[in-house]
């Protein structure tokens, strides 16, 4: 069975090595705003929560949340992963259960084409939008 473990942030830096390369191609996928090493700051400052999904003792996969207030929601946002199992119908039931402790009314992720699809396939979030951008 695969388990969903909150990383509290005072233990981000003892398991970075290990959840570093799960986060190298989500952040790549950010276009440059943020970088792995930053990621790792922010979750020890909690600003994010890290998680990680354990299968047999095993870390098998990570990923960040940021909860943010808006006007009409408070939003559960996933903002990098990487790994076996995220995208996971029994892991995801964990993530919302944390979420909704949380206070969070949605979940949204952000993610590229293909990483979306995989998210509607497997746990069944909706693209809602497109982000498009260009730097000034």
């Amino acid at each position: 069975m695969k388990q969903l473990q909150v990383v509290p942030p005072q233990s981000v830096y003892q398991l970075w090595k290990t959840v570093r390369p799960y986060f190298e191609a989500s952040v790549d996928a950010s276009s440059g705003d943020c970088t792995a090493e930053q990621l790792k700051t922010i979750l020890a400052n909690g600003q994010q929560t890290l998680f990680v999904v354990v299968e047999d003792e095993l870390i098998i996969g990570s990923f960040s949340i940021s909860i943010n207030n808006h006007p009409n929601n408070r939003v559960a946002l996933i903002t990098a992963f990487g790994g076996n199992g995220i995208t996971n119908i029994e892991v995801f039931e964990q993530v919302v259960t944390w979420a909704k402790a949380q206070g969070a009314t949605k979940i949204k992720a952000i993610a590229k084409e293909a990483q979306a699809r995989l998210y509607r396939q497997k746990v069944g979030l909706n693209t809602t939008m497109y982000v498009v951008e260009t730097l000034i």
